[in-house]
Order: C-alpha cells, then structure tokens, then sequence
C-alpha cells in the first residue's frame, strides 16, 4: 500500500511542509480537519510547527487522498495545533 502525501503551502506558493498518510475528518459546511505525522520541506519530522501568520492561511494539496471527496484542495488552512501530531484545519476547495 502506497503512501498518502498532502502538501501544504504558504499562500505565496511555497511549498511549509507535508503530512504522510494523515487522518481526514469532515465537518459540516465542507471543513475539513487534518492531522497526523508532519514534516519540513528537508524531510525532516516537525515537533513544533512555527509558523508565520503574515503567511497564513496555508494551501493543502488533498487530491492523494483516497476517498470519495468532491474537492482536491483545502483553502483558508489554519494551524490549530503546532505540536505532533499537528493538527490543521481548512475549507474543501476544487
């Protein structure tokens, strides 16, 4: 079984990090709730996401995710939580 990638990135394009295989958990309205193991653009496990709010809201690539959703991105991404496992939450876009 292959792994699950979704990339998340500054609103400038730039690539903050990814998560692998993730948990996704919907909400009503098309919010969606990432989390699990996320790591740096140098492949590296982050501990502790700092993260710059001039650069906020992130971007989130889900069109590897495996299930039946009618959206391939996140929009308005936001850190809910900076620690592992970081936790994100975002708005189902096309």
């Amino acid at each position: 079984m292959s792994e699950v990638k979704v990339t998340v990135f500054s609103t400038s394009g730039q690539p903050v990090g990814y998560f692998i295989d993730p948990e996704l958990e919907s909400f009503p309205e098309g919010e969606f709730e990432i989390s699990g193991a996320f790591f740096d653009v140098e492949n590296q496990i982050v501990t502790k996401l700092e993260f710059n709010p001039q650069a906020l809201p992130y971007v989130a690539d889900i069109s590897q995710v495996k299930k039946d959703l009618p959206y391939t991105h996140l929009k308005n991404v936001y850190v809910q939580r900076g620690r592992q496992p970081i936790r994100m939450m975002g708005i189902g876009a096309k």
